[in-house]
């Protein structure tokens, strides 16, 4: 044996069971692995027992022993626990014992008076493959979980859209029943407006559970019909226009007459609404929201741009998670368009979630305390079997 030039690199938690009837080889090992946690047998009949107690990563074991050699000691390794690493050594080793070693699942056989160099390599490149397969473990654990929590997130979602939907048909239907009373008293049409506005909201709600539901399912359906974009742009704006009247913003719209298309209008316009309805909450009142409509074949892009409260650069990083919120939840008002008005925080996931399906991008510029750009760019001719090799999402700030 020779003098040990360097111990290997190895982490506190490795723990290494030696088995060798040789006290001077269990001493060697219980210095030359100073930082593993090691236990040492003279016989390969000791090893039971502590593959339960200790539970080793790596066993180096001899060959030849009195009672149980080394190639008991292997298969009562394997039998145990396949994934430990087991090292044979031995000074009386033939070429047909090697091979039967490697055969029963040793990784490496190695002779007396062995190398501490290839020693070092031998033993590291054990604790490679159980980092490895460690590794490997933890990700499976990790995936199996974000399955569970996927699935969880799904039923949650179909649960509430389901049971919202029931008390709003009720709603609507006594809300519709007071649109037609004659002569109803003004604080009776007051009341019915108050209703429809919630109502529109909670089916807003809905209908942005149930698409979250369907885009992470991978279930988005994306027809293909000619539509005109810039029609589409100016009829969503006049309905935003209408719904945030209060806050008493100004409106930019910039862009074509007419910009022919194909593809999905409503995919378009809940991307366009997610949009202005989020200038509108972070924009304070009296303030600019620019609309901008360009077209390039083979795309057209829609920009909506507020001089609002912007976004820091964490901020912006997260901006498209679901459940995301700008402002804190302790705080949290609900609304579509009150300033700083709170919501599910979907938003800017759903509009990430469809511009992918649609084949396209969208990006966010922002800048605290000077507003936010997001920019859409989508095919203007969207089949079925287009592939843009876009890059789905970018986010600067």
């Amino acid at each position: 044996m020779e003098d040990a030039v360097a111990a290997p690199s190895v982490e506190l938690n490795r723990r290494v069971l030696v088995v060798d009837d040789e006290a001077e080889i269990r001493l060697f090992f219980k210095d030359f692995l100073s930082d593993c946690q090691v236990c040492t047998a003279a016989d390969g009949s000791e090893v039971a027992p502590l593959l339960v107690s200790f539970r080793p990563h790596l066993v180096i074991t001899d060959l030849r022993m009195p009672r149980q050699g080394g190639l008991a000691v292997i298969e009562l390794v394997k039998a145990h626990d396949p994934s430990i690493e087991v090292l044979m050594i031995t000074g009386y080793g033939r070429i047909e014992e090697a091979v039967e070693a490697m055969k029963l699942g040793a990784s490496d056989f190695i002779p007396k008076p062995f190398d501490v160099g290839q020693m070092h390599l031998a033993i590291e490149k054990c604790f490679g493959r159980v980092r490895l397969r460690q590794q490997n473990t933890a990700l499976q654990q990790a995936n199996r979980e974000l399955q569970r929590l996927t699935e969880l997130k799904e039923k949650f979602l179909r649960m509430t859209s389901h049971e919202l939907r029931g008390p709003l048909t009720i709603l609507q239907g006594y809300c519709d029943l007071l649109a037609v009373m004659a002569d109803s008293p003004a604080d009776v049409r007051e009341a019915r407006a108050a209703m429809q506005a919630a109502i529109s909201n909670l089916t807003t709600i809905v209908q942005n559970l149930t698409l979250l539901m369907t885009t992470t399912t991978d279930r988005l359906p994306i027809s293909c019909q000619p539509f005109d974009v810039a029609v589409l742009v100016r009829t969503t704006l006049e309905e935003i226009k209408v719904h945030a009247r209060h806050r008493q913003h100004q409106y930019h719209l910039a862009g074509p007459e007419h910009l022919p298309a194909v593809g999905d209008a409503l995919r378009v316009t809940q991307v366009l609404r997610e949009l202005l309805f989020n200038a509108v909450k972070f924009t304070p009142d009296h303030g600019n929201i620019h609309v901008r409509l360009t077209s390039g074949e083979p795309y057209f892009t829609i920009e909506v741009e507020d001089n609002g409260i912007g976004m820091a650069a964490h901020e912006v990083a997260v901006a498209f998670e679901s459940f995301y919120e700008v402002a804190s939840s302790q705080y949290h008002s609900t609304s579509r368009t009150n300033f700083k008005g709170g919501g599910l925080g979907i938003g800017l996931t759903l509009v990430r979630d469809v511009v992918t399906a649609y084949g396209g991008r969208v990006s966010i510029v922002s800048e605290p305390g000077k507003g936010t750009t997001v920019t859409v760019r989508l095919p203007r001719d969207r089949t079925p079997v287009a592939d843009l090799n876009l890059d789905q999402t970018e986010k600067t700030a």
